[in-house]
């Protein structure tokens, strides 16, 4: 299973699975969904550890991730960027979404482990499985 399929059956609420793939799987109308990661990302509440805000920049996230077991690269999904549905490193990739002021996901383990940081200036939140 690729990253964004696992991400959203493992972290979006199931009546909005459909809606998800079918969106990102479209290239002509992925943006619409990249938009909603900006203000409300349908993720499960019971599943999100929130970041503390002395710990929301890449250093710190970093860390907070390895931590969980992420590995060296991860998935991005972004509105605005060239790196949106590449595999980049973790490291280059939570510098560049730090910068961004648009929501963003990083799939570190697809299904279990990813960061979804929201529209500027909101905080970031830690989507996790065992």
């Amino acid at each position: 299973m690729d990253h964004e399929t696992a991400f959203v059956k493992a972290f979006i609420k199931r009546e909005k699975w459909a809606r998800y793939l079918q969106l990102l799987s479209n290239d002509k109308r992925r943006e619409e969904i990249l938009i909603r990661l900006n203000h409300k990302l349908d993720y499960l509440p019971a599943l999100a550890v929130a970041v503390p805000e002395d710990q929301d920049f890449p250093e710190a996230l970093e860390r907070l991730l390895r931590a969980r077991g992420a590995p060296d690269t991860c998935h991005v999904f972004v509105n605005g960027l060239r790196i949106d549905g590449c595999e980049v490193p973790l490291r280059e990739a939570l510098d560049t979404i730090c910068m961004h002021m648009y929501g963003s996901i990083l799939s570190c383990i697809p299904g279990q482990l990813a960061y979804y940081r929201p529209e500027a200036p909101g905080y970031g939140v830690i989507l996790a499985r065992s």
